[in-house]
């Protein structure tokens, strides 16, 4: 089953029109830019207040406003690098790359050849070399991961310098450097658990459509599809098939002709095996959110039962206990007093001596260790 992924890719590539000549380059990519005999589009001057460094594969020029955010980017750089060689099993961005960042969309228009048009906040420019990107979303837009934004464009790249520039299907270059990025993962296993539940998961030909008429690309179905392809493709046990198709498509084939040489699949088969693993990976997570969600009323409930309890048994409050001190301060004070026990022995002793002895009042005296009485 894992040999049979071609013909299902096949359905969605040959669905996918080719960019035609002179076209203008597309939104989120623009690989070899000369293929159909035009210059390649000139790079706008850095302006003035942007800082660059220099790590010798790449430049990275960002807006000051930006320094903050950009510079964790400097030592994960290689690691990025070697993530993607990983994943397209060769050397990737063996050749100098620039990356710009703006501080806002509106800036971008200052740093894009030709301008930006539409809701996007990262361009890739493949025979540029060139990745520009946003450091805040457009209004209205989730704010983005700059690392994983920084990944997403770096990805582009690699895989476009893999391929020489050849044209390859928006669906798959979005998929690749989706997954290569790690763009909303949890968000992507949502959305393809509920499709599959709802026996709504879109036929693999109409990826490339859907995905260009999708309004929230990064959310859309259709790309949640795009980047889990893509995932099942560049396993470790169907890497070097991976491989092995794009070498292909570099040396003159196209990719869905590479793709059946590699994976040696039919189309039905294919995707009957896609989702079949979809639904194996995230059938179960409806039933774990409603297990956590079942978990955490619980203990919910018995957090808030043992704080009741917990407040019954506390003392009443400062202002409180003043009150009642006062309150017994008052009371003693106008409560009769009480003799204590030693005032009662001793009273009642006396008493006792008292009564026992008659004749206290007559004189008596002492002789030889005798009283006697005078009369």
């Amino acid at each position: 089953m894992g040999l049979r992924l071609t013909a299902f890719l096949c359905l969605a590539l040959g669905a996918a029109p080719s960019r035609a000549a002179g076209a203008a380059p597309r939104v989120y990519d623009a690989p070899a830019a000369a293929e159909s005999g035009a210059a390649a589009p000139s790079v706008p001057p850095l302006p003035p207040e942007y800082l660059t460094q220099d790590l010798g594969w790449i430049e990275l020029a960002y807006h000051p406003s930006t320094r903050d955010r950009v510079r964790p980017l400097f030592s994960r750089v290689d690691a990025v690098r070697a993530e993607l060689g990983a994943l397209l099993g060769r050397e990737a961005l063996a050749a100098p790359v620039k990356v710009r960042i703006a501080a806002s969309p509106a800036e971008l228009d200052r740093l894009v050849p030709g301008g930006v048009a539409g809701a996007a906040t990262a361009v890739s420019f493949g025979a540029l070399r060139l990745a520009v990107l946003s450091d805040a979303p457009r209004l209205g837009v989730d704010a983005p991961d700059l690392e994983s934004a920084f990944r997403h464009a770096l990805a582009h790249l690699a895989l476009d310098e893999a391929t020489g520039g050849a044209p390859i299907p928006r669906w798959f270059h979005e998929g690749f450097a989706a997954h290569a990025a790690g763009d909303g993962v949890a968000r992507r296993a949502q959305r393809l658990s509920i499709a599959a539940l709802r026996g709504r998961l879109l036929p693999l030909d109409e990826l490339e459509a859907s995905l260009s008429d999708a309004g929230d690309t990064a959310g859309s179905l259709a790309h949640a599809q795009a980047a889990d392809v893509v995932r099942r493709l560049v396993e470790v046990e169907r890497r070097q098939r991976f491989t092995r198709a794009l070498e292909d498509v570099r040396a003159g084939v196209p990719l869905e002709a590479a793709l059946e040489v590699a994976y040696a699949s039919t189309g039905r088969e294919l995707e009957l095996a896609w989702r079949a693993d979809v639904a194996r990976r995230y059938g179960f997570v409806p039933v774990l959110a409603g297990s956590l969600l079942l978990v955490a009323l619980v203990v919910a409930g018995k957090l808030a039962v043992q704080r009741l309890r917990a407040r019954r048994s506390l003392p009443p409050p400062a202002p409180r206990r003043r009150l009642r001190a006062a309150r017994e301060a008052v009371e003693l004070r106008h409560r009769p007093s009480r003799p204590s026990t030693a005032q009662l022995v001793a009273t009642l002793g006396a008493r006792h001596r008292s009564d026992g002895d008659g004749d206290a009042d007559v004189p008596k005296v002492e002789h030889n260790g005798q009283w006697h009485t005078l009369h």
